[in-house]
């Protein structure tokens, strides 16, 4: 038989654990509803996102009708930024000595011409002394030898401007204004060497600018030897540039071009279809970029190249309306008004900012083409709050 005491005290027990299961079941349910007041839960049953006018102005949504359009097809290569020779100079050492001071300009930094550059302590033994005037008459005949193939590679290239495209090919003039490009810069740089020789050769030699531009290539040091010839640095001034594009050798050319430069496109065109393939077994052609859009390029930069043939028709949205997953890319519709429901999509091609889907998606349905990302993290903030 149980005592009456042992009966009250396992009632007491009872009551008092039942209190306190009680009171932290209280407590969790009112730290859900604090977070569910302090963040609302817009996610529909169906999964759909509801919005007021409001939280719609908040969020930034802009909303379009899908279009059924043409696009053309689109292969993704690569590509090297590189400059035009005309639109570059070369900063060429012109004695044998020592780097003494750090350079004064950096990778990437705009200069004027004629801006000192480097300070060079020239170190010459006396045969070297005793050589200069040798020296100096060979550098004239140099100097001589190449104004001569100059005015033949401005000849030639004059004459190949005046025969394309009749007679002669875009890549055949592109070769004789490269030739004469190249011969001129030559020219310069030699000038250049046979005006620092005659500086005192016992006091530092300033390296000067030969044009305006920007430092796209800086191989000098402090403390570095530098014989003379050797090139200290490469400026490149506003223009055009080229992007040679690797393509397999018996890809066609492509009817357009852009050029992936981060989040922005440039247009390109192609300036001349690559004859040889390269050790890769690729065939290089060459695009231009014009020099508006230039400056959002990086000389010696690989760069994502977008190729277009043909055109295909299709659901075409702005590029601004994908939501990019792991699995799938998804976009956001609008049915009914204010209700954003996510859809997954198949891109098939990009071009010009805009996209053609495969597959998700019908003429007509109003997507968000601005704001998407918006209604992604509205998506991810409502599976972290609990349940309840």
């Amino acid at each position: 038989m149980i005592s009456p005491n042992i009966t009250v005290a396992v009632a007491l027990l009872s009551t008092l654990a039942v209190s306190a299961g009680c009171g932290g079941q209280s407590e969790a349910t009112r730290d859900a509803q604090a977070m569910k007041s302090a963040s609302p839960n817009r996610i529909q049953a169906d999964g759909s996102i509801r919005l007021t006018s409001q939280e719609r102005s908040a969020m930034g949504l802009l909303v379009q009708s899908a279009a059924d359009a043409d696009l053309p097809n689109t292969a993704l290569r690569f590509g090297r930024v590189i400059s035009a020779p005309a639109n570059e100079a070369q900063v060429v050492s012109p004695v044998t000595g020592r780097m003494t001071r750090p350079p004064r300009v950096q990778l990437g930094q705009a200069i004027t011409a004629g801006a000192t550059l480097f300070e060079i302590q020239p170190s010459l033994d006396v045969p070297e002394r005793i050589s200069v005037g040798t020296q100096a008459a060979q550098r004239q005949g140099d100097i001589e030898a190449a104004r001569r193939e100059l005015t033949k590679a401005v000849a030639d290239a004059e004459r190949a401007r005046a025969l394309s495209p009749q007679v002669v090919s875009a890549a055949q003039l592109q070769q004789a204004e490269t030739a004469a490009a190249t011969t001129r810069a030559r020219l310069e740089g030699l000038q250049a060497a046979r005006a620092a020789e005659a500086t005192a050769r016992t006091q530092s030699v300033a390296v000067a600018a030969p044009i305006a531009g920007t430092v796209a290539d800086l191989t000098a040091s402090v403390g570095a030897l530098v014989n003379r010839g050797d090139v200290l640095a490469r400026i490149v001034k506003p223009g055009p540039l080229w992007v040679d594009v690797s393509v397999p050798p018996d890809e066609p050319v492509g009817d357009r071009y852009e050029v992936l430069a981060g989040t922005t496109t440039i247009p390109a065109r192609l300036l001349a279809r690559g004859r040889l393939t390269d050790v890769g077994g690729t065939r290089l052609d060459r695009l231009a970029v014009e020099a508006a859009d230039a400056s959002a390029l990086t000389l010696g930069s690989t760069v994502s190249v977008r190729i277009g043939h043909g055109l295909t028709r299709g659901i075409v949205v702005p590029e601004s309306a994908i939501v990019p997953g792991v699995e799938t890319d998804t976009i956001f519709v609008e049915t009914p008004a204010g209700t954003f429901a996510p859809r997954p999509v198949q891109v098939a091609a990009r071009f010009g900012g805009q996209v053609r889907l495969a597959s998700g998606l019908n003429p007509g349905e109003r997507v968000v083409v601005r704001g998407g990302m918006a209604l992604e993290g509205e998506l991810v903030r409502s599976q972290l709050r609990p349940a309840g």
